[in-house]
């Protein structure tokens, strides 16, 4: 768990639109706030296509009111104690959605408003899981490091097919 001082410089650094590096429930995450720009840089840093989507963290069901259309199945999908990202159609693209349940993030989150997260790597590498590869991936990225995480990915439904992806 993330210190009270921790989740305070990462809401600071998120809201100057600085990219940090973040526990998840599964894997450390690089992450922003949602700005296409942001997004870009991204995936620049992992030698990714730059407009390749990145999931996008929640804190609450609420973050997408009026967004996306939830049917009472595709909640209990999003708030099951696995993580579990949820893919939705868009007007001409998709989206990646996934509820955190660790409570630190949540509070970033709530402070922020919902956040890109991807792993920490280079495109086709292992992600990152020691608090020293983590601190070498970038020097202008800092990490809120809190410990080795289990580095099980989470479960993948596509919403738009019915099926579970992973």
């Amino acid at each position: 768990m993330l210190t009270s001082l921790q989740i305070k410089s990462a809401v600071e650094e998120l809201k100057i639109n600085k990219i940090v590096i973040l526990p998840t429930d599964t894997i450390y995450g690089l992450s922003s706030i949602l700005k296409k720009d942001l997004m870009t840089k991204i995936n620049a840093y992992k030698n990714a296509d730059l407009d390749k989507p990145l999931i996008v963290l929640i804190s609450s069901l609420d973050q997408l009111e009026n967004k996306i259309s939830l049917s009472e199945d595709i909640k209990k999908i999003l708030m099951s104690d696995q993580p579990t990202t949820v893919i939705f159609p868009l007007k001409n693209e998709t989206i990646a959605i996934r509820m955190v349940n660790r409570i630190d993030i949540k509070e970033i989150i709530n402070q922020v408003g919902p956040i890109f997260s991807t792993s920490v790597n280079i495109t086709g590498s292992k992600p990152l899981r020691t608090f020293k590869e983590l601190s070498n991936f970038h020097p202008d990225i800092k990490v809120y490091y809190d410990d080795i995480l289990n580095g099980q990915s989470s479960r993948i439904y596509n919403s738009i097919t019915g099926e579970w992806v992973r």
